[in-house]
C-alpha cells in the first residue's frame, strides 16, 4: 500500500499507538471474549458466560494492579456510576435472602457480576482516543467476520436449517432478536467509523462492507421488535455520533445494496420445505456477497478520493442544505415506505397491531413475519407490573419472574424473563435496584457525553470514538425495552463495556491519566496515603477472591450438569452422579434434582426420582414440574395419598398444563398414569 494511501492522521495514529500498547493488551482481551460470546449463542448459556465471568477476574485483577483507579477521585461521575452499578449487584445478591428460588437469584446475580466486571475493566484501562479507535474497529470487524460467515453458509446452503428456524435467521446468538441486534450494533458502528479520515481507504471500504452485510442479514431475522424500535434507534445514534452527514452518506451504500436485495431477503421467510429453504437461502446469500464485495469496491475508491484530498470540501452552509435535503430525502422515503407496507392504511395497520399486542393474538396478515400481530408481552408486563406493586421495596429477587408469572398468565407461554429491561429492574430487583441501576446509566452516560462535547479541535477524534462507543447502548436500551437483552452477554457486554471506554475518554480522566506516572513507576507517597493504598489493596484482594469463589462453584455445578445433559442417554447412572457432585457444588441450585429426577423417573428408579425432587422442591417451591414430577413417582411407587398432593399442588401453580390435570384424574383410580405416558404427553421434557 502507497504511503500517500494514508492520511497523515492515521500515520500519526499508527505511531501514537506504541506507548498504548499496556492499555490495549487487556481491552482487547476484552473485546475477543464480546466476540467469543457473539459466536456462541450470544454468551447466553450459562457454561459460557461463567468462565468468560472468572477470565474478567483475572483480568479485572491484572488491570487493577497495573492502573488502580487512583484517577476516579478527580472524576467523580465515573466514581459515582462505579459505585452505584457495585451497589446494585450487592442489592440482587441480597435479593437471595427473600427470592423464592435463591437458586435463580443467585445465577441472576452471578450475571450482573460478570457485567460489573465488564464496566470495570473497561473503566480502568488508561484509554485514549487512537486505542479506543483500535479497540472499537476491533470488535466490529469480528462482528463482519461473523457476517461474512453466515452469508458464505447461506450461499453454500450449508446446514441452512440450523441458521434458520421458521424462516428466520435465529444464528450467531440462537435467539431472533437478540441476532438482529447484534447486527444492528454492528451496522451503526461500521458505519459510524467508515466516516473517519484517520482510517485506511480499504478499511473504512470493509467496514461499509461490513455494514451492508450485516444490515442485510438484520433483514433475514424479520425482527419486528428492530423494525418498530428503528426510527428511534436511528435518530438517537444520529445525535450522539460525530459528523452526521458523511455518517448518513456512509451508510447509503449499504441502505441502497439492501433495498436491491430485499426481495430475495424477504423470500427467505416465505420458503416451506428443506429444498425451498435452501434455494431460498442460496438466492439471499449469494446476492448479498456479490453486493457487499462491489460496496466494497465503491466505498474504498470514495475513501480514497476523500483521503487524498479529491473530494471538495463542503461549507458549514452547504452541508446544511445538504443535511436538510438529505433528512428530507430520508423522511420522504420512510413514508413512502411505511405506506407501500401497510398496503395504504397505516392507522388501520397500527390499530390492529395494538389490538393484537393488548389481546396476545397471532394473527398472520401477509407472508412476512412482520406482518404478524401480537405477542405475549403485553400479559409479561402485566404481571411485572404486578410483581412490583406487590413487592415494591426488593421486587421477587433476581431472576425469579418465572414461578410468579405461570400461576398468574393469560396465556400459554411460560417465559423466563420480562422482555423488558425496566421491567426486569423493577419486578426482580424492585424500586431500590431499579434506583441503583439508574443512578449508575445517568451518571455512566454524563461520564461518556463529557468526551462527546470536548470542543471541536482539541480532542475531535475523542468526540467521535467516544460517540460510537456508546451505539451499542442505544440499541441495548432501545430495543431492550421491549426485549430480553440483559440475559444476553454478546449484547449487554459491548453496551456497558463500550459505555465504560466513553466515560474513560472525558477530559478530566483524561488529563488525570496524562498527569500520572507510568506504571510501575516510584511515586513518593505520604503514610497516610501509603495506609489507605494498603487498605485499598486488601480490600481489592478480599473482593477478587469473593469473586471467585461466588463464581467458580456455581460455575463447576453447571459444567457437571452439562456433562449429565451429554451423557444422560448413553450413561444415565454416570448422569446421576455428575448431577449428585452438581448439587453439591451448588447448594442453591433446584436444576440438579429436577433433571436428575427426570432422567430416574426415564428409567424406572422410582425411589430416587421422588428423592431427586423433593430436593429441587425444597430449593425452588415454585416450580410447577418438580412437584409434578415428585407425583408421578409418588404414583408409580403407589404411594396415593402423597401423589395426589403433589400432583395437586403442581396443578394449582400450573392450572393450563393438561398432562397435570390428566394424572391428576386418574391418580386414585385403577390404571394412573404411568410416568412414561405423562413424559410424552409434555411438550418438553424437562
Amino acid at each position: 500500500m502507497p504511503q500517500g494511501a494514508y492520511s497523515p492522521q492515521f500515520v500519526d495514529i499508527r505511531r501514537s499507538l506504541r506507548p498504548h500498547a499496556p492499555a490495549l493488551v487487556p481491552g482487547l482481551l476484552a473485546v475477543g471474549l464480546m466476540l467469543v460470546w457473539a459466536e456462541h449463542d450470544g454468551g447466553y448459556n450459562a457454561d459460557t458466560w461463567y468462565w468468560g465471568a472468572l477470565v474478567l477476574v483475572g483480568l479485572f485483577a491484572v488491570v487493577a494492579m497495573a492502573f488502580g483507579f487512583g484517577r476516579l477521585r478527580s472524576d467523580r461521575l465515573a466514581a459515582v456510576a462505579l459505585a452505584a452499578f457495585a451497589m446494585y449487584v450487592a442489592w440482587s445478591y441480597l435479593s437471595i435472602a427473600w427470592a423464592q428460588s435463591p437458586g435463580d437469584a443467585l445465577q441472576g446475580s452471578n450475571r450482573a457480576l460478570l457485567y460489573l466486571l465488564v464496566f470495570a475493566v473497561m473503566l480502568a484501562i488508561p484509554w485514549q482516543a487512537p486505542a479506543a479507535l483500535v479497540a472499537l474497529v476491533t470488535f466490529v470487524v469480528g462482528v463482519g467476520v461473523i457476517a461474512f460467515a453466515l452469508l458464505f453458509q447461506l450461499a453454500s446452503a450449508d446446514h441452512v436449517g440450523s441458521l434458520i428456524i421458521g424462516g428466520r435467521l435465529e444464528s450467531p446468538t440462537g435467539y431472533f432478536n437478540s441476532t438482529a441486534a447484534l447486527f444492528m450494533v454492528g451496522a451503526l458502528m461500521a458505519t459510524s467509523l467508515a466516516a473517519r479520515r484517520e482510517l485506511p481507504g480499504p478499511l473504512r471500504g470493509l467496514l461499509v462492507a461490513i455494514a451492508c452485510a450485516a444490515l442485510q442479514l438484520t433483514l433475514i431475522v424479520e425482527s419486528r421488535g428492530w423494525l418498530f424500535t428503528l426510527p428511534l434507534v436511528l435518530i438517537v445514534a444520529l445525535v450522539l455520533v460525530r459528523d452526521r452527514l458523511r455518517v448518513a452518506l456512509a451508510g447509503a451504500l449499504p441502505v441502497l445494496a439492501t433495498l436491491v436485495s430485499l426481495h430475495r431477503l424477504l423470500a427467505v421467510y416465505k420458503s416451506s420445505g428443506d429444498a425451498a429453504l435452501a434455494h431460498a437461502a442460496k438466492n439471499a446469500g449469494e446476492a448479498s456477497l456479490v453486493l457487499c464485495a462491489l460496496v466494497f469496491v465503491i466505498a474504498t475508491l470514495v475513501a480514497w478520493a476523500d483521503q487524498l484530498g479529491l473530494i471538495p470540501s463542503l461549507s458549514r452552509v452547504r452541508r446544511r442544505q445538504v443535511a436538510v435535503l438529505a433528512t428530507v430525502i430520508a423522511i420522504a422515503g420512510g413514508c413512502a415506505g411505511a405506506l407501500i407496507a401497510t398496503k395504504g392504511r397505516p392507522v388501520a395497520f397500527v390499530s390492529r397491531q395494538w389490538n393484537g399486542f393488548v389481546r396476545s393474538s397471532t394473527e398472520t396478515v401477509s407472508t412476512s413475519n412482520f406482518g404478524v400481530v401480537g405477542s405475549g408481552r403485553y400479559d409479561f408486563w402485566r404481571v411485572a407490573v404486578d410483581a412490583f406493586l406487590a413487592h415494591p421495596i426488593g421486587g421477587l429477587g433476581q431472576d425469579n419472574f418465572d414461578n410468579y408469572y405461570v400461576p398468574r398468565r393469560r396465556t400459554d407461554e411460560e417465559p423466563a424473563w420480562t422482555h423488558s429491561l425496566e421491567m426486569r429492574l423493577l419486578a426482580h430487583t424492585g424500586i431500590v435496584g431499579f434506583g441503583l441501576f439508574v443512578a449508575f446509566l445517568v451518571a455512566a452516560l454524563m461520564a461518556a457525553l463529557r468526551a462527546r462535547r470536548r470542543p471541536v479541535g482539541r480532542g475531535d477524534l475523542t468526540q467521535a470514538v467516544a460517540g460510537i462507543a456508546l451505539l451499542p447502548l442505544v440499541v441495548w436500551v432501545i430495543h431492550g425495552s421491549i426485549d430480553w437483552f440483559w440475559e444476553i452477554p454478546a449484547l449487554s457486554g459491548p453496551a456497558l463495556g463500550f459505555l465504560a471506554m466513553a466515560a474513560a475518554l472525558s477530559g478530566s480522566s483524561a488529563r488525570e491519566l496524562s498527569a500520572s506516572p507510568e506504571p510501575g513507576s516510584a511515586v513518593p507517597r505520604s503514610s497516610g496515603r501509603s495506609t489507605r493504598g494498603i487498605a485499598v489493596g486488601a480490600l481489592s484482594v478480599a473482593a477478587v477472591l469473593a469473586a471467585v469463589i461466588v463464581l467458580g462453584f456455581p460455575y463447576l455445578s453447571v459444567r457437571e450438569v452439562s456433562a449429565a445433559s451429554d451423557v444422560r442417554q448413553a450413561n444415565p447412572a454416570q448422569a446421576l452422579v455428575d448431577l449428585a457432585t452438581a448439587s453439591k457444588l451448588d447448594p442453591l441450585s433446584a436444576d440438579p434434582g429436577r433433571i436428575g429426577g427426570t432422567i430416574a423417573l426415564q428409567t424406572g428408579q422410582y425411589a430416587q426420582a421422588l428423592s431427586r425432587f423433593e430436593q429441587s422442591i425444597s430449593r425452588d417451591p415454585g416450580g410447577w414440574y418438580a412437584w409434578f414430577g415428585a407425583g408421578l413417582s409418588a404414583s408409580a411407587l403407589q404411594n396415593r395419598e402423597l401423589a395426589h398432593r403433589d400432583l395437586q399442588m403442581a396443578a394449582s401453580i400450573n392450572s393450563r398444563e393438561p398432562v397435570i390435570q390428566e394424572a391428576l384424574g386418574h391418580v386414585n383410580g385403577s390404571h394412573p398414569l404411568t410416568p412414561a405416558a405423562a413424559l410424552r404427553m409434555l411438550v418438553v421434557v424437562q
